[in-house]
C-alpha cells in the first residue's frame, strides 16, 4: 500500500476560507490520511461532496466521462487528483528554476534524493553501517530491491520506492558533511540501510528475518546464496510457508539475485536475510538474472558463428543436429518459477568473514559501467582515485585514493599485486571504498607467490603480540605436584606417537595393553592445550581469530606460539606432558567397545615413530635401532630396556589387528570414503622443489585414523549428553541430490552403475570398479555433489537428524584430537572438562551411544581439574553461551576453508615450479602424463591427471584453429576437422599433415651424416609408472585418422606450466602413447 506523503494532502488556499468543510462530529474519528480508499468511502457515507474549484465548475459530458476514465485507482477524488498534479507541476518548475540559477539542471529529481559528492576527495571516510527502522523496508510491491537499479527508478523520481525518497539526513550519510563542493553529482540511493543489531535480534525472534552465511558465485556474481546456520523457528515457518524443508545442512539455500539484493555483503559474511514475495522475486529475477543470461547467450552465439566459419573453411558440415558441432542454440529460454527457489534480500551483516583485506591489482580504468548510477559515481570521483580489482571474482571493485600508492602499481601492470583493505560501502555508492595496505611485488617467484596466497586467503603471518606472549608460562616450565594430584598419572604406561616424519607438533599418542580378563585397554591421549589457553585471555582471543594452523609446502603458519606448539604441548618422547585421555575396554576379537573412560592425565611418551616405522613393524620387522625409546623412573626418563621396545612392537600389531576390524565394520555400517591426491615435495637448500610424488596412504595411516575417529565420536556423545544445547559438534550433510543424480546418469552411460540411495550403497558401488585410475576418477567426480563438513552449535539445529555425519554415517561427531592446530578442539576440551566436573569419569545417564558398563580396570582418580573449583564454576567458565558457540563455529568454518584453499594453492605453486624445472631437461616444453576423460560436452572434454591430482580442459575448436591444443610427437601437424558428440563419447576426425618441405628435408638428411634432429628430440613423461622420456619420431605422409574418446578413456596429455600467474594448461598428445 503506498505511503501518504505530505504533498499528497490537499489543503485550502488563503482565499477559500469560506469554502472550508464543516467540522466533523467529535464522536466520529477521522480516517487516517495514509488510507485514501477508506477516506473516500467515509466521505460518501456522510453524503459529503468534495469542493469543486471554480475553474472546474462547468464541464461537458464528454469531459466528465474522460475524467471518470482518468479516476485515480487509489480512490481519491478527481479534484484532489488535479490539485496534486498541479502542486507537483509547480514544485517541478520551482526546482528547475532553482537548479538553473545555482548548480545546473538536476534532471527532475527531488532534492532529498541526492547528495553532493566532492570530485577531488582523496581519502574515503570511515563510517559506521547505517541503521534504520525495518518497518521502512518490509517486503512490499514498492520496496523490493530489484527496482533500485532499474532504468525506471533512475530516470523518474515518481517511480522510486517511498523509502528512496526519504531525507538523507535520517541515514546519517557522511556525504552531507562536505563543506565545499566545487562539482556536484546527484546520486540516488541504491542499497537499503542496514537494520540495527537490536532490530535484527527482534526480527529473528519474531521469525520475519533469518540468519545464514552468504556465498557469491565467483564466475557470475549476480548469483549468491545464503545457507542457514540455524533452523527456522515455528514463527518463521508460519510467516514463510515456502521455507518448509529448509534447514541447516539441507541442499536448499535462499537465493539472492543481484547486487542490490545482496546489499553490500560479500562471501563468508554472516547475514540477516528477509524473504521476498513472489511478485518481488519475479521482477528481481527479470531485472538481474535474465540480463545476465542474455550476455552469456551472446557470447555463445559469437562462438557458434566462429565454429561455423571454421567448418566452412574446412569444407565440412558441423551441424549441431547431425554432426555435432558446438551444440549452441541461438536463443535460450530461461524460465523461473516460484517453486524453484526462495528469493531473499540481505538486511544486515551480522559479522564479517575476515578483516576484509584482499589481494589484487591497481588500475586507472574504471570497471564496466552498466547503469546510470555507476556512471554518475565515476564522474564524481575525478582524478584523485584509482581502482582496485581483486583476484577473487566474487569480490567487487573498490575505489582507493591514489595518495600513498607506489608508482609501479599505477602502471597498469597485471603482474604486480598489492593488498587493499575494504573500508566502507555507503548506500549511495555502487562500489566500496578501500585503503591501500602494501605492495606485494611482481609475480613469478616462490616467495612472492606464497605471500600472495597468504594474503588472498587471510592467513596470519604476523608475529604474536607481547600481550599474547605474556599469557605463556615462564621458561623453564615443569608440571607442579599439585597439578599431578588433580590428574591420573599414566607416565609408567607404554604410550607412543605415530606421525609424519617432519611433524613437530605432536598432539596425539596411543597406548594398548592386555587386561587380565583377556580384553584390551586401548587409549588415545591428546595434548591438554586448554590448560595453557585459558578462556578470554589475549592468547585465547588470538587463537580464536586464527582458528587453525595452515600447512603450506615449505612451512606451517601456526595457530599458537611455538613455545606451545613445539614444546610444552607437543607430546615429545621422554618428557612429562599434560593430556586429555580417552580409554576403552575392547574385545580383542570383535573390537567392540565395552566401556569408556574420560580423564585428565599426565603422560610420558616412550618414543616418536613415523608412519614408515610403524609400517615396518606391520610388515613383520623390528623397530630400527636408530629410534630412541624411553622409560619413566623417579629420576626422570631413562633409556628403555629391550622389553619396552618389544612392548611397543606388540602394541603396534594389536592396533593394526583392531583397526582392520573397526574399519571393515565402519564400511559395513554404511561409511563412505572418497580419496584425493595429496602431493609431497622434496626441496633443496634454496627452497626449490626437486622431486614430487603423490602421498601414499599405508596401513599405519589407517591404524591411527580409526582410533582418532573413535575418540572423536566418543567425546561427541559425552559432551552432547551433558550439554545438549551448548556443544560444538561437526556435521556432514548429504550430497546435493540433483547434482548427484546427474553424475550417476553420466556414469551410467559409461557403463558404471552407482547406487546413490545412501553413503553405504555408494561405497559398495565404488568397490565394483577394478581399474585404479578409473576408480580414482570416479571418486573425484563424486566429490562435486558432496557438501563440505561444518562445525555447528547444537543450539542452532532443532532436529537432531541434522547432526549426522553423512560420510562417516554416525549420529554424532566432533573434533577432539588436534587442539594444537584447531581452535574447535580447544572448545571441545573445555566442554569435556566441565562435563567431568559435573558427572565424573563415568558415563552420563542412559545415553544410547555410551556403554553403561564401567570397567574395574579403569583408573579411580578424581576427575576434577585445576580450573574446576566447583561444578557451577566449571560450567560458567568453560562452556560458552549457545550464541557464542555458533559464532565460534562460523569462524572455524571460514578459517578451515581458507586454510584448505591456501594449502591447495601452495601445492599447485610448487608443482608449477617443479614441472618448469623438469621440462627444461628436454627439448619439448611441458610434461606428458596419463589423463582420464571425466566429462564430454558438445564443445570440450575434461581430463583428470591421477599423477598430479589436477584437471584439464581441452576445447574442440582449439584443436582445429591457430590456438592449437595439440602436441605432435611425430613432427606432423595434427588438425581436427570434424567431431561428432554422442551421449558419452566423441568421435574426432583428424588430418595429420606432413611437415612443409618434407622432401627437401628428407634429401638433406640423406646427405647429412648427422641424423635427423626430430629423431633425437624427446619429451618428458611422468605418470603412475614414474619418470621417463619418449623420443620424437618423424613421418612424411599425410593421412586422415579417426579417434573415439569415451568417458574414462585414457589419453596422453602434455601439461604446460606457467609461472606468472602460477597455472597449468594441457594439450592433447597425438598420436597417443597410451592404448
Amino acid at each position: 500500500m503506498p505511503s501518504c506523503k505530505s504533498e499528497d494532502v490537499v489543503e485550502p488556499k488563503q482565499g477559500d476560507q469560506q469554502n472550508t468543510r464543516p467540522k466533523r462530529p467529535r464522536q466520529r474519528k477521522r480516517p487516517p490520511r495514509s488510507l485514501p480508499q477508506q477516506h473516500h468511502q467515509h466521505e460518501q457515507s456522510n453524503n459529503r461532496t468534495p469542493r469543486i474549484p471554480a475553474e472546474d465548475a462547468a464541464i461537458t459530458p464528454q469531459q466528465q466521462q474522460h475524467r471518470q476514465e482518468q479516476q485515480p485507482l487509489d480512490g481519491s477524488s478527481p479534484a484532489k487528483e488535479k490539485q496534486r498534479i498541479r502542486r507537483k507541476r509547480n514544485r517541478k518548475q520551482a526546482k528547475e528554476k532553482q537548479a538553473s540559477s545555482s548548480h545546473g539542471p538536476h534532471e527532475g529529481r527531488h532534492p532529498e534524493e541526492h547528495v553532493h559528492i566532492l570530485s577531488n576527495s582523496s581519502e574515503p571516510q570511515m563510517t559506521c553501517p547505517e541503521t534504520t527502522d525495518p518497518r521502512q523496508h518490509m517486503v512490499s510491491a514498492e520496496s523490493f530491491p530489484g527496482l533500485r537499479e532499474s532504468k525506471v527508478s533512475l530516470n523518474n523520481s515518481a517511480a522510486l520506492p517511498s523509502n528512496l525518497t526519504s531525507s538523507t539526513t535520517s541515514t546519517g550519510d557522511p556525504h552531507l558533511h562536505h563543506q565545499t563542493a566545487p562539482k556536484h553529482r546527484l546520486l540516488p540511493k541504491i542499497y537499503d540501510a542496514y537494520y540495527s543489531p537490536e532490530l535484527v535480534q527482534e526480527h529473528l525472534d519474531s521469525g520475519t528475518v533469518l540468519r545464514g552465511v552468504l556465498r557469491v558465485n565467483p564466475k557470475n556474481p549476480v548469483d549468491s546464496y545464503v545457507s542457514l546456520d540455524e533452523s527456522p523457528s515455528e514463527r518463521c515457518l508460519y510467516n514463510y510457508p515456502q521455507l518448509k524443508g529448509y534447514d541447516v545442512g539441507s541442499s536448499d539455500d535462499i537465493y539472492i539475485c543481484g547486487e542490490v539484493s545482496r546489499n553490500r555483503a560479500i562471501s563468508g559474511d554472516a547475514v540477516a536475510v528477509r524473504i521476498l514475495s513472489k511478485r518481488d522475486a519475479r521482477i528481481t529475477y527479470k531485472i538481474n538474472r535474465l540480463a545476465s543470461d542474455r550476455r552469456i547467450d551472446n557470447l555463445k552465439e559469437c562462438r557458434r558463428h566462429r565454429l561455423e566459419k571454421m567448418a566452412a573453411d574446412a569444407a565440412t558440415s558441423l551441424s549441431s543436429n547431425e554432426n555435432g558441432s558446438s551444440g549452441m542454440s541461438g536463443d535460450r529460454k530461461v524460465s523461473m518459477t516460484e517453486e524453484d527457489r526462495v528469493f531473499g534480500a540481505v538486511v544486515a551483516i551480522i559479522s564479517h568473514n575476515s578483516d576484509r583485506s584482499f589481494t589484487g591489482r591497481i588500475s586507472l580504468t574504471p570497471p564496466k559501467l552498466t547503469t546510470r548510477s555507476r556512471r554518475d559515481f565515476v564522474d564524481s570521483l575525478g582524478t584523485s582515485s584509482a581502482w582496485f580489482r581483486p583476484l577473487d571474482g566474487a569480490l567487487p571493485c573498490m575505489v582507493i585514493p591514489r595518495q600513498g600508492i607506489p608508482q609501479a602499481l599505477l602502471g597498469e601492470s597485471k603482474q604486480r599485486l598489492c593488498t587493499v583493505k575494504m573500508n566502507s560501502w555507503k548506500v549511495r555508492d555502487p562500489f566500496p571504498s578501500g585503503v591501500f595496505v602494501k605492495d606485494l611485488g611482481r609475480r613469478g617467484t616462490l616467495d612472492i607467490e606464497t605471500q600472495i596466497i597468504l594474503e588472498e586467503n587471510g592467513v596470519c603471518n604476523d608475529s604474536f603480540t607481547p600481550s599474547v606472549l605474556k599469557c605463556l608460562p615462564s621458561s623453564p616450565w615443569t608440571i607442579t605436584s599439585k597439578e599431578i594430584q588433580h590428574r591420573t598419572d599414566l607416565r609408567k604406561s607404554c604410550i607412543f606417537t605415530i606421525d609424519p616424519p617432519t611433524a613437530r607438533d605432536l598432539d596425539d599418542a596411543v597406548s594398548c595393553t592386555r587386561l587380565p580378563n583377556g580384553n584390551m585397554l586401548v587409549g588415545v591421549h591428546i595434548a591438554d592445550v586448554s590448560y595453557f589457553v585459558r578462556p578470554n585471555t589475549a592468547l585465547d582471543i588470538q587463537a580464536r581469530q586464527r582458528a587453525t594452523t595452515t600447512y603450506m609446502v615449505q612451512r606451517a603458519y601456526p595457530m599458537l606460539p611455538s613455545m606451545l606448539c613445539e614444546d610444552l604441548c607437543s607430546l615429545n618422547p621422554g618428557v612429562d606432558r599434560l593430556a586429555f585421555s580417552v580409554m576403552w575396554e575392547m574385545d580383542p576379537e570383535t573390537a567392540t567397545v565395552r566401556s569408556t573412560w574420560f580423564g585428565r592425565t599426565v603422560i610420558s611418551s616412550a618414543c616418536k615413530l613415523a608412519y614408515d616405522d610403524a609400517q615396518h613393524v606391520i610388515d613383520g620387522n623390528h623397530l630400527s635401532d636408530s629410534i630412541q625409546c624411553f622409560e619413566f623412573s623417579k629420576k626422570g626418563a631413562v633409556a628403555a630396556r629391550p622389553s619396552r621396545r618389544a612392548q611397543v612392537e606388540e602394541s603396534i600389531l594389536w592396533f593394526y589387528k583392531l583397526s582392520k576390524i573397526m574399519r571393515q565394520r565402519r564400511f559395513d555400517n554404511g561409511a563412505l570414503s572418497l580419496s584425493s591426491v595429496k602431493l609431497s615435495f622434496e626441496l633443496n637448500e634454496a627452497g626449490e622443489p626437486i622431486d614430487c610424488w603423490p602421498y601414499a596412504i599405508k596401513d599405519s595411516n589407517r591404524l591411527i585414523e580409526e582410533f582418532m575417529l573413535l575418540a572423536n565420536m566418543s567425546v561427541a556423545a559425552r559432551i552432547e549428553a551433558t550439554f545438549p544445547d551448548a556443544s560444538l559438534l561437526r556435521r556432514h550433510s548429504p550430497p546435493l541430490s540433483r547434482r548427484l543424480d546427474e553424475v550417476c546418469k553420466q556414469l551410467e552411460a559409461s557403463g558404471i552403475h552407482l547406487s546413490s540411495a545412501s553413503a553405504g550403497e555408494l561405497q559398495e558401488s565404488l568397490g565394483q570398479v577394478d581399474d585404479p585410475d578409473v576408480r580414482f576418477t570416479v571418486e573425484e567426480i563424486l566429490t562435486g555433489p558432496m557438501q563440505r563438513a561444518l562445525y555447528f552449535s547444537t543450539h542452532s539445529i532443532k532436529d537432531k537428524a541434522g547432526y549426522r555425519h553423512y560420510a562417516l554415517n554416525v549420529p554424532l561427531y566432533t573434533h577432539f584430537t588436534s587442539p594444537i592446530r584447531r581452535y574447535a578442539d580447544i572448545i571441545v576440551h573445555r566442554t569435556l572438562e566441565a562435563s567431568l566436573a559435573l558427572f565424573g569419569n563415568h558415563v552420563v545417564g542412559d545415553h544410547p551411544l555410551l556403554p553403561q558398563y564401567f570397567s574395574p580396570f579403569f583408573p579411580r582418580t578424581s576427575a576434577k581439574g585445576s580450573l574446576t573449583e566447583s561444578a557451577d564454576a566449571a560450567k560458567s567458565l568453560l562452556v560458552p553461551k549457545p550464541r557464542t558457540i555458533a559464532e565460534i563455529a562460523h569462524q572455524c568454518n571460514l578459517r578451515k576453508d581458507a586454510a584448505k584453499k591456501a594449502q591447495e594453492a601452495s601445492a599447485k605453486l610448487y608443482l608449477v615450479h617443479y614441472l618448469t624445472s623438469m621440462s627444461k631437461k628436454v627439448a619439448v616444453p611441458g610434461v606428458v602424463s596419463l589423463g582420464v576423460v571425466t566429462k564430454i560436452t558438445q564443445e570440450k572434454f575434461v581430463v583428470s591427471l591421477p599423477a598430479f591430482g589436477i584437471d584439464g580442459t581441452i576445447y574442440m575448436d582449439r584443436l582445429a584453429d591457430r590456438k592449437n591444443q595439440v602436441l605432435s610427437i611425430d613432427s606432423r601437424n595434427w588438425k581436427l576437422r570434424l567431431w561428432t558428440v554422442e551421449a558419452a563419447s566423441v568421435m574426432l576426425s583428424w588430418e595429420a599433415e606432413a611437415p612443409k618441405h618434407a622432401e627437401q628435408a628428407e634429401e638433406r638428411s640423406r646427405s647429412d651424416p648427422v641424423a635427423d634432429l626430430a629423431d633425437e628430440l624427446s619429451v618428458l613423461v611422468i605418470d603412475d609408472n614414474g619418470h621417463g622420456t619418449v623420443h620424437l619420431g618423424r613421418k612424411q605422409t599425410t593421412e586422415h585418422v579417426s579417434q573415439k574418446i569415451q568417458i574414462f578413456s585414457k589419453v596422453a596429455v602434455c601439461v604446460l606450466p606457467n609461472k606468472s600467474p602460477p597455472d597449468l594448461s594441457v594439450k592433447l598428445v597425438m598420436p597417443s602413447i597410451y592404448s
